[in-house]
């Protein structure tokens, strides 16, 4: 029973749910691999997604760990699993190394690339929790390592990165998260201030901050519409990225009126959603 308390907590702790921001965008990319080159297996497109799954877990459980005590001193995160005691540090951290071990295995059933790209992954996994102690690029970190994931799973269906369209994809995401990601920081930018803690807000201002989130958000349908030029997608797909666009106007209206959990957790489950929806339409009508 205690096992099973620790399990639920942990998936609490992680927010195991909020895979759905990136998972979508990973199976497009897939999707769109698969569109692009027609001699693939679908048994990687099963790995990719373990790949994401377990490398998630690795760095979200690693993140709460080494935040911990930051955590039990900021009111907004004083209440997260490990500083109420609810997961433990030995419990997360071997979670982590099952994940990162899991991880490693998934990546050695698909293509070669794949294994020469583990240490990068790997790396980013681990860094990204440290940096906001020394520089305010922590939110692109970020951002990069779920584009990386995209970027990831065309190489698992190809073997290869031999089209711009997968870059474009993977920067419309590290982009679109950076630019979410530094939405969600303002909340703390007076105890990341008191703290001495790096974020774009503290560097730059709030104000400054939004104004830098915008137009990361105004670069994703950019990016976007550059992958399907590349990959000569038609009607569907360019429609899914004006609903993207309409997603992200609204979610900058809601951050304008202080809404900001709300534009974060709402809107952004749903952007990766309606892309891979109108992939699928794209490829179903073509």
């Amino acid at each position: 029973m205690n096992i099973m308390n620790a399990i639920v907590h942990w998936a609490r702790m992680i927010k195991i749910e909020h895979t759905i921001f990136s998972l979508p965008f990973v199976i497009s990319s897939a999707l769109l691999a698969m569109h692009y080159q027609s001699d693939y297996q679908w048994i990687n497109l099963f790995w990719a997604a373990i790949c994401l799954f377990t490398a998630r877990c690795a760095g979200m459980t690693i993140n709460r760990l080494i935040d911990h005590k930051i955590d039990a001193l900021n009111s907004r995160t004083q209440n997260r699993e490990i500083p109420k005691a609810l997961v433990s540090k030995s419990q997360a951290l071997w979670i982590s190394v099952l994940s990162i071990i899991l991880f490693i295995y998934a990546s050695f059933q698909l293509p070669k690339l794949c294994q020469i790209l583990l240490p990068i992954a790997i790396l980013w996994i681990l860094i990204y929790s440290y940096l906001k102690r020394f520089t305010w690029l922590c939110h692109f970190v970020l951002g990069t390592t779920l584009g990386g994931a995209t970027l990831g799973a065309w190489i698992a269906v190809t073997g290869t990165c031999d089209s711009m369209a997968p870059i474009y994809l993977a920067l419309a995401v590290s982009f679109w998260v950076a630019g979410f990601d530094i939405i969600y920081s303002t909340q703390d930018y007076d105890f990341d201030k008191a703290n001495n803690l790096h974020s774009i807000p503290v560097q730059f201002g709030v104000d400054n901050a939004l104004m830098i989130s915008r137009f990361l958000h105004f670069l994703t349908p950019v990016l976007l519409y550059m992958t399907g030029l590349e990959l000569g997608l038609g009607l569907p797909y360019k429609l899914g990225i004006l609903a993207v666009i309409i997603a992200l106007f609204f979610e900058q209206k809601l951050v304008q009126k202080g809404k900001i959990e709300e534009a974060f957790f709402v809107i952004n489950s749903w952007i990766s959603i309606v892309i891979m929806i109108f992939v699928i339409l794209e490829l179903w009508w073509k």
